[in-house]
């Protein structure tokens, strides 16, 4: 198979789980231990150019990444390779508009560009659901940044993952009202990556089965909300999704805690908003970052009470 360019350059938007994906039953898959729901988010863009090459190099953020440092995408590749009978190395550069791994969804939108990328560059013609299926072996979020909008992720039940795929439940236009301020805490690498976490909390927490439970019960309430554009239910669902998963995260063993003290004080910004009568909710991934969901017509109130606080948007 031959590629039908000499490269291509695509872009894909990083997602934010509202109702969270946190454990696998596969690791080598990526196959999640439950389903979850994700809005994109649409200024928070990845672009990555594919190109041959006689090994495979990746640029990312105009960094030369070590063989170390690039063994996630490189693994990738492999699997890529392996599936599509090639032998071809590549020249992968990729650039965040955004901090890269700090708690942003960076992985989510690099592999779904990675794959939207080779598919492009091969004229391999995938489908959406092929796709999914594809980025979801570089990162299990990467397969809900196939599309945009709300997007559920279904965790599915065969060892091969032929059924665990993401499916949007609406587009991008269906409710613009519904925004995002990604507030900036920290835009340094974290300390312990989403993927040693993760796996750390599935082994280790007295949690963790109770929050998956809770959490899939969560699935269905959430869709009929999102279907009536009922915010404050979607807001607070999320927001009680995502604290039951850094419940779990903290009673991991050894301990894991990715909340910082602006992590907290952008919580007790959000409390207060909301004893003001402005509606919005907080969710947070594997980092200290807060997004703050909102409808448009607080968000520039929003925004101003966040900048006053010294902190950054995205």
């Amino acid at each position: 198979m031959k590629p039908i360019r000499d490269k291509i350059v695509v872009q894909a938007c990083a997602n934010i789980a509202l109702i969270k994906y946190w454990g696998k039953r596969d690791e080598n898959l990526f196959l999640p231990t439950k389903n979850s729901i994700s809005i994109s988010m649409p200024n928070l863009v990845t672009t990555t150019c594919v190109q041959e090459n006689s090994t495979d190099q990746i640029i990312l953020d105009n960094k030369i990444l070590s063989e170390k440092e690039s063994k996630k995408i490189v693994n990738f590749l492999d699997k890529f390779r392996e599936i599509y009978k090639i032998k071809q190395k590549f020249k992968i550069i990729t650039q965040n508009n955004f901090p890269t791994a700090a708690g942003l969804a960076s992985s989510s939108s690099g592999f779904a560009a990675i794959a939207l990328g080779l598919n492009k560059y091969y004229d391999l013609n995938l489908s959406k659901k092929e796709l999914s299926i594809l980025a979801r072996q570089g990162s299990g979020s990467a397969c809900r940044s196939i599309y945009n909008g709300f997007v559920i992720w279904f965790k599915g039940q065969k060892k091969d993952g032929s059924d665990s795929s993401a499916q949007q439940l609406f587009d991008e236009f269906y409710w613009p009202e519904f925004k995002i301020l990604s507030v900036i805490v920290n835009d340094q690498e974290k300390l312990v990556s989403s993927r040693i976490a993760m796996q750390q909390t599935v082994n280790t927490s007295s949690y963790y089965k109770e929050w998956l439970i809770e959490s899939e019960n969560r699935i269905p309430k959430v869709m009929d909300a999102i279907k009536n554009k009922d915010f404050n239910r979607v807001g607070q669902l999320a927001q009680d999704d995502c604290l039951g998963m850094h419940k779990a995260i903290r009673l991991s063993n050894p301990k894991i805690d990715f909340w910082q003290e602006g992590t907290r004080e952008i919580i007790k910004i959000v409390e207060n908003l909301n004893k003001s009568s402005i509606d919005c909710y907080f969710t947070i991934d594997a980092g200290p970052n807060v997004k703050i969901l909102c409808l448009d017509e607080n968000y520039e109130e929003i925004k101003k009470v966040i900048l006053d606080s010294k902190f950054s948007v995205l």
